[in-house]
């Protein structure tokens, strides 16, 4: 008799084990298969928003990351579930998530700092931006604790909600090129003007769509001398400055292209641009003090 009780105890026992385990196995799958289709019932959820994409995408990049805690969290419990009764786990969850937030505090504010970026509209997936000045590329990701950041180089840098202090967006509906050249005081002020006039021409011609359109399909600002802007520029001559209004994801190639065709048109023309020269006095040289030792004048 007790032989059979044994036997049945240790029936049952492997019976509780075989069910934990498959009910183990089952949350797992299902935790899994959620974590993968997520994807898709979110996007299809955001098909007939009226919001534009760039926030589409960041919403999405947002639930998904909101998502996995929850799927996580939820299924950790369950596991847990099937081993003691956490009951009375939940029942003092408040005084434990009390606890957890005072020594949780900076996963509270990355938190928090996510949702007002996200409600400002501050930056979007795929917005190009700079970060206290420090980190400039393209928002990859914004999660709730974390804004990935992607450098033209390539590199991918992962920085805290909390920690981001100022945002330098360059993805809004217009952006102004500003571009400086300077020229040595010898040269003529007539003939600068004109060559610089004639390569703000030659770049509007040729990149007639990098700018911004107006209603009529004129250019708002095109490429144009704004003026002189500095008479001395560090002894070097005189700063003249060329500007443009561009579309957002333009405005760099507007800069190097104006830059360039002004450094042609320099060369084609015989002007020269101001850079700095080392120039040795007579007098230095008569008294055979070392180079190192000369004045540096520019032109």
């Amino acid at each position: 008799m007790e032989e059979y009780i044994y036997k049945l105890l240790e029936y049952i026992e492997i019976k509780l084990i075989i069910e934990k385990a498959v009910s183990i196995f089952i949350i797992l799958v299902a935790a899994y298969i959620i974590m993968r289709f997520r994807y898709k019932f979110i996007k299809r959820a955001f098909l007939f928003a009226t919001i534009n994409e760039s926030k589409k995408q960041s919403l999405i990049v947002m639930l998904m990351s909101l998502t996995k805690y929850v799927i996580y969290i939820v299924a950790a419990l369950f596991v847990l579930n099937q081993f003691i009764d956490i009951t009375p786990l939940l029942a003092g969850a408040g005084i434990v998530g009390l606890a957890i937030g005072f020594g949780a505090q900076s996963l509270v504010k990355d938190v928090i700092a996510g949702f007002f970026i996200m409600f400002e509209e501050q930056l979007l997936v795929g917005d190009f931006v700079n970060i206290n000045n420090e980190v400039e590329g393209t928002v990859e990701e914004i999660g709730l604790r974390m804004t990935a950041i992607r450098e033209w180089s390539g590199k991918k840098f992962y920085i805290s909600n909390s920690d981001i202090r100022t945002v330098r967006n360059y993805n809004r509906k217009e952006m102004r090129a500003i571009v400086t050249v300077t020229f040595p005081y010898e040269e003529n002020p007539d003939k600068v003007r004109k060559l610089l006039d004639e390569a703000c021409e030659a770049v509007k011609q040729d990149y007639y769509d990098e700018f911004i359109v107006d209603q009529n399909g004129n250019l708002e600002e095109p490429p144009q001398v704004y003026g002189v802007t500095d008479i001395d520029n560090n002894g070097k001559g005189v700063q003249f400055t060329i500007i443009a209004k561009t579309k957002p994801a333009s405005i760099w190639t507007v800069k190097k292209m104006i830059r360039e065709y002004i450094w042609r048109a320099c060369h084609e023309h015989g002007v020269e641009i101001a850079y700095p020269r080392t120039v040795f006095l007579q007098s230095d040289v008569l008294l055979g003090k070392n180079c190192n030792s000369s004045d540096t004048r520019m032109n």
